[in-house]
């Protein structure tokens, strides 16, 4: 698919394209969405522009995810995709060339989305290939702060519900730490690879003219880099946290289960004994050996619970 963006008036307009014709050169912004072979072969002979395949998005090596060539600047940068729980990095490729951007995906990115929202209200913004891509790479940034404002109130209930509920509730609470963990890891790689790209942008031959907006993104990037990090750390001291009260419990279980052992022992010992199918045991003749032997295996059993609680061991 492919949608075309253009000014007019001083808003930015789309129209999907439906067929060559319809690439014109006051296009600003061509979106390929997941292209097919003749919609690369229309941007080929409208602008010749080559476009990358889908398969390629995926390289992970620093020359390939930032270069310049005969067809322009080209720059890759993840995209954080939540969906049904599911978290994942998706590549999209942006191109500077003659003065229009090219974007590349192979799934819907709702950054770009928002993107163009705000555009299309904002006749102020600047509306040239360069500063649209700034302002992309600008509000996925945004959109990981609100991803990570959410990931921080998440843990504020965990915390609460590690130290007060029970095991079933610190077990809930540990999918959900596993949940932000990931969530938090996929989206530092994106902030890494931002900071890798602006790093190349403010080296670039157009630095001083957008020197304001790029430093301001990269600041942006690095105080979200340093809430990262303290969003792992504390969701491990809550895993670490966690598992201890799990443990605990565990523990506790299992004192209940030596006790007991320790409580019925001696009973046990006692009626096993006269148990015993011998034929010289005097006390088999008496006629307080029943109510006696009850006696004694009651008193042997409380003993020692009185014994643990006066250690204050149980």
């Amino acid at each position: 698919m492919l949608i075309a963006y253009f000014v007019h008036d001083r808003i930015l307009q789309k129209k999907p394209v439906a067929k060559p014709s319809e690439l014109v050169p006051d296009i600003r912004w061509l979106d390929l969405y997941n292209p097919t072979e003749q919609e690369r072969q229309w941007v080929r002979q409208a602008y010749g522009q080559e476009v990358l395949f889908i398969e390629e998005l995926g390289e992970i090596e620093a020359t390939s995810r930032y270069y310049r060539d005969e067809h322009g600047m080209h720059l890759h940068v993840y995209f954080l995709h939540l969906q049904d729980r599911l978290t994942r990095n998706v590549d999209v490729a942006f191109t500077v060339n003659k003065g229009r951007l090219y974007t590349l995906h192979a799934e819907e990115i709702p950054a770009l989305r928002a993107y163009y929202t705000h555009a299309s209200t904002h006749p102020e913004l600047p509306d040239d290939a360069f500063s649209i891509l700034l302002s992309i790479i600008d509000m996925r940034t945004g959109l990981l702060a609100d991803t990570y404002e959410r990931l921080q109130n998440d843990l504020e209930g965990i915390s609460s519900t590690i130290f007060s509920a029970n095991e079933h509730g610190i077990l809930n609470a540990l999918e959900t730490l596993a949940r932000i963990t990931d969530i938090n890891g996929k989206a530092q790689i994106g902030l890494m690879e931002n900071q890798r790209v602006f790093t190349n942008l403010q080296r670039g031959d157009r630095a001083s003219q957008y020197s304001e907006q790029i430093n301001d993104t990269l600041r942006d990037v690095e105080s979200l880099m340093a809430h990262s990090n303290l969003l792992f750390e504390r969701a491990k001291f809550l895993m670490d946290t966690a598992l201890g009260m799990i443990n605990l419990q565990h523990s506790k279980r299992l004192n209940i289960f030596t006790v007991l052992t320790v409580v019925l022992m001696p009973p046990t010992l006692i009626a096993s004994i006269y148990g015993m199918n011998f034929k010289h045991m005097p006390e088999l003749n008496w006629s307080f050996g029943y109510p006696l032997a009850l006696l004694v295996m009651v008193i042997v059993a409380v003993g020692p619970i009185l014994y643990l609680k006066h250690k204050d061991w149980l």
